[in-house]
C-alpha cells in the first residue's frame, strides 16, 4: 500500500514530465553541438557522450529526484500523515517504499532520456550511435554499468533521508544535500590538507565515495571490487546511521 502511494506521488508531479521535455531538448542540443564539444574538450565523441552528456543527465535527475523526495516528506508532515506512521510504527516502512518507488521510477526516467539520446544519434550521428551500441552490448560494461547506476541512485536517496532524520527541516534537508553533493570533495581535501595520517581512509569515506564512484560510470567501467565495495560499504554504514540517529532522538526526544 505504501508503496503505491509513493509511487502515486511521482506521477501526479507535473515538474517531473516538464523538467523531462527539457533534458530531451537538452541532449538535442548538445547533440547538433557533439563536433564543437569534441574539438573544445579534446575528447573523442564516445568520451564526450559517456564523460558529460550522460553525466549531466544523471546529476539533473538526481537533483529533481532529491526534490521528489524531500517534498513527499512535507506532504506527508503537512497532512499529519507522518503522525501515523509514528503511532503505528511504520515509519521504516515508509521510507522503504518511497526509497523503493523513487529507485524504479528515476531508473526509468533515466533510461527513457538515455533513449531519447540514443535515437537522437541514431538519426544524426549513426556511426557513434554504433559504437556505443557495440560498447553497451558487452555484457561485464552494460552490467557493471546498471549496477553502478542503481547503486548511486540508492546511495542519494539514502542522503536524502539522513538530512531529513538528522533536521527534520525540509529547507535544510535540501540545503544539506546540495552541500554533500557538491561539497564533499571539498570538505575532504580540506580535512586531507589538515590531517596527514587520515588521507587514506578519507579517501573511500562517506565524504568521496559517491564522487568517485560517479567518475567511474563510464565506458570503461567493469565488476571489481576496488570499484563496487567502497560504495556499498559506505551505503550499510549511512543506514546504520540513520537508525542510530532515529534511536537518539526516541531516548532523548
Amino acid at each position: 500500500m505504501f508503496f503505491k502511494i509513493e509511487f502515486g506521488k511521482l506521477f501526479r508531479r507535473k515538474f517531473n514530465y516538464l523538467f523531462a521535455l527539457i533534458l530531451i531538448l537538452l541532449n538535442l542540443g548538445v547533440v547538433f553541438k557533439l563536433d564543437s564539444l569534441s574539438l573544445f574538450y579534446d575528447k573523442s565523441l564516445v568520451d564526450i557522450i559517456f564523460n558529460i552528456v550522460l553525466k549531466i543527465d544523471l546529476v539533473l535527475i538526481l537533483f529533481i529526484m532529491g526534490l521528489n523526495y524531500i517534498f513527499s516528506y512535507r506532504e506527508d508532515y503537512i497532512s499529519k500523515v507522518n503522525v501515523f506512521f509514528e503511532i503505528h510504527k511504520k515509519k521504516s516502512v515508509r521510507d522503504f517504499s518511497s526509497i523503493l518507488a523513487n529507485l524504479i521510477y528515476f531508473l526509468v526516467y533515466y533510461v527513457i532520456i538515455v533513449s531519447s539520446l540514443l535515437a537522437l544519434l541514431f538519426v544524426r550521428k549513426n556511426s557513434l550511435f554504433s559504437e556505443i551500441k557495440s560498447i553497451m552490448m558487452n555484457v561485464n560494461t552494460a552490467g557493471a554499468f546498471a549496477t553502478m547506476l542503481i547503486l548511486l541512485l540508492l546511495f542519494a536517496n539514502i542522503i536524502f533521508l539522513l538530512s531529513l532524520t538528522l533536521f527534520n527541516n525540509t529547507n535544510l534537508a535540501i540545503s544539506v544535500s546540495l552541500l554533500y553533493f557538491l561539497g564533499g570533495e571539498v570538505i575532504a581535501k580540506m580535512i586531507k590538507t589538515r590531517l596527514n595520517f587520515a588521507s587514506e581512509r578519507i579517501d573511500n569515506s562517506v565524504l568521496t565515495i559517491f564522487t568517485k564512484s560517479f567518475n567511474n560510470l563510464n565506458q570503461h567501467i567493469t565488476f571489481n571490487l576496488t570499484t563496487f565495495l567502497p560504495v556499498v560499504l559506505n551505503f550499510v554504514g549511512l543506514v546504520i546511521v540513520i537508525y542510530i540517529v532515529r534511536l537518539i532522538k526516541k531516548i532523548f526526544g
